[in-house]
């Protein structure tokens, strides 16, 4: 399940992956490297700790929990749309489906 949500801390939108059936982790380097391919660009890679990259013009900070907050986003369904390919980069888009 993919839940996202206004920031209370911040302006953008927080979006969380769960699964009732195992505990959604990301392999951040493994991540980066899928979305450079992709085209995106990897601003800061923080092993185990944080990926920060640019999305269709909009700051993206991936965590190892599977939080991902998009910066100065209002619409959490694009935020929703944001976190899908970063989850299928990851590996964990059918847990979080």
């Amino acid at each position: 399940m993919i839940i996202a949500k206004p920031c209370v801390t911040m302006k953008g939108i927080v979006v969380s992956g769960y699964s009732w059936d195992r505990q959604v982790k990301v392999d951040l380097a493994k991540t980066a490297g899928c979305l450079r391919e992709r085209g995106y660009t990897v601003k800061k890679l923080i092993p185990e700790m944080m990926l920060i990259l640019e999305m269709e013009g909009y700051e993206v900070s991936v965590y190892p929990s599977g939080k991902i907050i998009v910066k100065l986003l209002e619409d959490p369904k694009k935020g929703e749309s944001i976190a899908g390919r970063i989850y299928d980069c990851a590996g964990v888009l059918e847990v979080v489906s």
